[in-house]
């Protein structure tokens, strides 16, 4: 009798489990190509460069295991730069904690639920439309258990329709429009007809011409406060927004805007609904001008996105420059709203000039947009010209803990005027819509409630921009954005703003045109705790950095108590 052991005795069963041999195929386990990171911080540098393979149980009918499910070995170039799907258009590593990726990161997976772009689509990971099928063909006694057992799953099904778990949609810190739009596109947009469809009320989408379907960040909506003595009547979206253009017709765009009028231009920025231009003119003195060009009422779709209308357009302009008059107001007066010089309405194709400024950023940093060439004779712009206000918090270097204690000073000031003026909630005061100028004024000068107040700049500036989620009440008109079935925002992770999110619809109770200052609280919370751990700091050794930074760590275990921005600076200033 042979009593040799066989080759594996010395393995114990989770060994077992391990090797690649055809028990696997009895267990229904089913060989997965991912990539593994050895760092914590699960950054692309130091990622591994082999694909790894992964385990996951499936529902399907055991079979064998083909060659496209093998270990692939694949190499990686040695560059690292920003991910851009122009340069990056396969194999792209999407990682939550990433922070080579920190400026596109388009939906990612969770640590346990990585995914691979672009030449894998042959292998055998599932796409969500793969998952989702395979969802949808469970047994019906089966389906609910088997997406509650199965953790590496990570789908539910809500009474609204199909979305992903909360694990799985990151987005990151700061401005989170254009992430949000790419995860949604790449999640959502993939289901097959008749296949666990969303109800409409769970995606905003509306479909082109030419039979595109895109999806929408929640509209903004304007409701008067009394009743209207004319229900019925229509509003002439376009004559209003002429009126607040101080213009009776359009402006040919290559004319308002010639090359001759424009000092040192350049491109600065770009955002999902348009450009961003820079340029100086010279009076007396020289001013420097941000330009936002934004597209409205076409068809085509820019950057795989609808073009506002006029009625859309509208509340945004209000809110912009009701906010700048500020400055000159009598009794609620603040300079820390941006200022805006002037809103036009222009028409035709973009002026030559302006195509070159896009193309030069587009060869130096990679413009995710859509090439203004695009645009026809036909096609409207709005232009806000606004005053030059410096980089956002996210990029800027403080001195010391005293400067930035200082700097949130100026921002729950500015807040409270609005409250008082306004009933303003901006709603979306995250660290990339606070921007921050140097200055040689001592003082910050503001008005509340008739009374003056002063804080100490300690060398610069403040300025709150981006009000599209704000919310404001002008001449008792409400001019709001109804986040109410825009789900996928309040389920997004990432960073303490995405709380904030959540924070507010629960304050609201989800009634998006109901005025509550506890949502600018709640900002402020979030700003305070930017300035305590976030943002970068020149000189942390010091006896005064330290002082504030005690302060502004105080000013955090009882800011949530206050039910407004007023209430804020009763607490700071002894106002009464």
């Amino acid at each position: 009798m042979d009593s040799t052991l066989p080759d594996d005795a010395w393995k114990d069963s989770f060994d077992r489990l391990l090797d690649p041999r055809p028990q696997l195929r009895e267990r229904n386990i089913i060989k997965k190509n991912v990539r593994a990171s050895f760092n914590i911080d699960s950054s692309v540098e130091n990622s591994n460069p082999n694909l790894l393979s992964f385990t996951e149980y499936s529902s399907q009918k055991p079979q064998a295991i083909d060659t496209a499910d093998k270990l692939d070995i694949k190499k990686r170039g040695n560059s690292i730069s920003t991910p851009s799907e122009k340069r990056l258009s396969s194999n792209l590593f999407h990682c939550a904690l990433s922070p080579i990726t920190g400026l596109k990161l388009d939906g990612l997976q969770n640590a346990d639920n990585h995914q691979l772009k672009g030449t894998e689509k042959k292998q055998t990971r599932r796409t969500a439309k793969q998952v989702i099928f395979e969802v949808n063909t469970l047994s019906p006694e089966k389906s609910s258990d088997s997406i509650v057992e199965n953790k590496r799953l990570r789908l539910m099904l809500p009474n609204n329709g199909f979305r992903q778990s909360r694990s799985s949609l990151v987005l990151q810190p700061g401005k989170w429009r254009k992430s949000l739009i790419s995860w949604r596109r790449t999640n959502l947009n993939e289901v097959p007809p008749g296949v666990l469809s969303p109800k409409p009320s769970f995606i905003p989408r509306a479909v082109t011409s030419e039979g595109l379907v895109a999806c929408h960040i929640a509209q903004r909506t304007s409701a008067h406060l009394n009743e209207i003595s004319e229900p019925n009547k229509k509003i002439n979206y376009e004559t209003e927004v002429l009126k607040y253009c101080a213009q009776s017709k359009p402006y040919k765009f290559s004319t308002a805007y010639a090359s001759g009028k424009m000092i040192d231009p350049c491109k600065i920025g770009e955002g999902v609904y348009g450009e961003v231009f820079k340029y100086a003119q010279k009076n007396s003195t020289r001013t420097d001008i941000v330009m936002k060009v934004l597209p409205i009422e076409g068809t085509a779709l820019v950057n795989e996105e609808i073009q506002k209308t006029f009625e859309q357009i509208l509340p945004e302009i209000i809110i912009s420059q009701e906010l700048s008059k500020l400055r000159t107001n009598k009794t609620n007066s603040t300079s820390g709203f941006v200022d805006i010089y002037n809103v036009c309405l222009v028409k035709g194709k973009y002026p030559k000039h302006l195509l070159s400024l896009w193309e030069e950023y587009d060869e130096e940093k990679e413009s995710e947009n859509d090439h203004p060439k695009m645009f026809t004779d036909n096609q409207l712009f709005i232009i806000l010209e606004l005053k030059f206000a410096g980089q956002d918090m996210s990029a800027f270097t403080f001195l010391n803990a005293e400067q930035s204690y200082f700097s949130l000073q100026q921002i729950i000031l500015t807040l409270a005027v609005g409250e008082e003026a306004f009933q303003f909630e901006h709603r979306d005061l995250h660290w990339g819509n606070i921007l921050i100028e140097k200055t040689d004024k001592k003082q910050i000068d503001f008005k509340l409630c008739g009374r003056d107040l002063s804080v100490a700049s300690k060398g610069i500036k403040i300025t709150i921009i981006d009000y599209t989620l704000s919310r404001i009440t002008v001449a008792d008109c409400c001019h709001y954005n109804d986040l109410s079935q825009d789900d996928d925002l309040f389920v997004a992770t990432g960073d303490y703003q995405y709380d904030i999110y959540r924070m507010m619809r629960d304050e609201l109770k989800n009634n998006w045109s109901s005025y509550s200052p506890k949502t600018n609280v709640q900002w402020l919370s979030y700003v305070n705790s930017k300035l305590i751990d976030g943002v970068n700091y020149k000189n942390v050794n010091t006896k005064v950095h330290k002082t504030y930074m005690q302060k502004l760590k105080a000013f955090k275990k009882v800011i949530l108590t206050f039910g407004s921005a007023v209430d804020c600076v009763r607490h700071l200033h002894s106002f009464n």
